[in-house]
């Protein structure tokens, strides 16, 4: 089954809803259900390839690495990305820190491949990833006339006056791969509005070695692969967190099969080598995410096309565009990438979110590769246990409640695979039910926009206790 939206004529007043004039195909993954690898000279781990440190603006002083780490293993991460490897600080912190193990960086039981998040000439940001630290002296070297923040103390993700191609080239240069973070979000990405339509043009000569994109928290493979372009790369899901708690890093991450955690390896599983590849996405609901709808650029209200009016009207959250049929689509939404569709609440211009760009992009229909693999919509443990809760925010007693549980049943992957349903059920009933739904595809979702992030809908009734 699928994940359903919240009907149409529920959408008043709340955030909005779904277009009864247009579906997105919705597959989703059960973890229960992937068949097991055939080759037992591999091994399956988690990865969370992007993340920062406290170099970063707006990054929690806990990103160090005895934070990160603990955060890792209650998630049951293997793999992280160190984030940030060019700040100078940060190296320093990550060389005093990781050991080489069996060709691996690793601190204290998890392993670390070197990554860092980079702003082109053009304000997109590219995911870096190196061999190991000695590279990131000699990108660091090379980058060192080109950008105005490297040695800043806020300087984790730096600014380079270099082109798309020209940054790509440097890396491959180095022995390193790129690709694009966060590639259809409206901001500093690759496929935002009035950027590029695609990754040959972005990268020019460049483009044949990207080999990964990460896709971000309000997209997925659905969304992704109404681009046909985008068949050949492997696609990353990846948590870009700016803090450790459990609600943040490892929220989305992307399952490699590979015979060791070295960067080789994960070079190959990205390349799809020798048999190394990509076997799981995990991540959020792209309804979840903060950029999934179209939006006004002003006033940050959803685009909600409805079939059942015939005159635009708005509300608190939401604009309302009447639409006949769904042929209608492509005009509406060019209409809004030529920025002629202003809001009714404002009058500003309307902006596309991450499915219409998306849409906008392909070739209407969403078709996916044979290596693509499956991805699992699945919000964090900590995320659900709030909803089940009815709380608003992270108190200290839910974190405590939230560590409890991951240390009575090992990880929070353990927890969300199913294995322990039952006794998940004696802890808190509307938790399982909730973790069911969600693992089933059957969880009800209040698509996000506009900045706003989306919303579960519980499925228990509003009197249950």
């Amino acid at each position: 089954m699928s994940t359903q939206e919240v009907s149409g004529s529920d959408a008043r007043g709340s955030v909005p809803t779904h277009e009864k004039a247009f579906e997105l195909r919705t597959d989703t993954a059960r973890l229960t259900d992937l068949p097991d690898s055939e080759d037992h000279s591999m091994m399956e781990y988690d990865a969370d390839l992007h993340l920062h440190s406290p170099y970063s603006i707006g990054v929690s002083s806990s990103m160090n690495l005895d934070g990160i780490v603990k955060a890792a293993k209650m998630k049951g991460l293997s793999i992280l990305g160190t984030g940030d490897a060019t700040q100078k600080d940060w190296l320093r912190h990550l060389r005093s820190k990781l050991v080489s193990v069996d060709g691996a960086l690793a601190y204290d039981g998890v392993h670390f491949i070197v990554t860092v998040e980079v702003e082109d000439a053009e304000s997109i940001h590219h995911i870096i990833i190196l061999p190991d630290l000695e590279c990131v002296e000699v990108l660091r070297r090379e980058l060192h006339s080109h950008s105005p923040n490297l040695d800043d103390h806020w300087g984790g993700r730096p600014r380079v006056s270099l082109s798309p191609s020209e940054l790509a080239g440097t890396v491959r240069d180095i022995g390193g791969l790129l690709g694009p973070a966060h590639a259809f979000t409206p901001f500093k990405s690759l496929f935002r509005e009035g950027k590029y339509d695609s990754l040959s043009s972005c990268y020019g000569d460049e483009a044949s070695h990207i080999h990964f994109l990460e896709l971000g928290l309000s997209a997925d493979t659905v969304i992704a692969d109404h681009i046909p372009e985008l068949s050949r790369v492997t696609f990353i899901t990846s948590s870009d967190a700016h803090s450790p708690s459990p609600d943040k890093l490892g929220r989305e991450f992307v399952r490699l099969l590979v015979e060791g955690p070295t960067f080789h390896e994960v070079a190959m599983a990205l390349r799809r080598e020798k048999g190394r590849r990509a076997v799981l996405n995990v991540g959020l609901d792209p309804k979840l995410g903060k950029y999934y709808l179209s939006f006004c650029s002003s006033c940050r209200r959803t685009l909600v096309f409805d079939e059942s009016i015939s005159t635009p009207s708005h509300d608190e959250l939401n604009v309302y565009v009447p639409i006949v049929s769904k042929e209608e689509m492509p005009e509406l939404l060019m209409a809004v990438h030529r920025r002629q569709m202003k809001c009714p609440a404002c009058g500003k211009r309307m902006r596309l979110g991450v499915r219409d760009r998306a849409i906008m992009l392909g070739t209407g229909q969403s078709r996916s590769p044979e290596h693509r693999p499956p991805y699992l919509h699945m919000p964090p443990l900590l995320e659900m246990m709030m909803t089940a809760t009815d709380s608003t925010k992270t108190s200290k007693k839910l974190l405590r409640e939230y560590e409890t549980l991951v240390s009575k049943y090992g990880t929070e992957t353990k927890i969300l695979t199913g294995r322990y349903d039952s006794q998940l059920g004696e802890y808190s009933p509307r938790l399982a039910q909730l973790v069911r739904a969600c693992r089933d595809g059957e969880v009800k979702l209040i698509p996000g926009g506009g900045g706003r992030y989306g919303k579960m809908v519980p499925p228990w009734g509003g009197d249950e206790n």
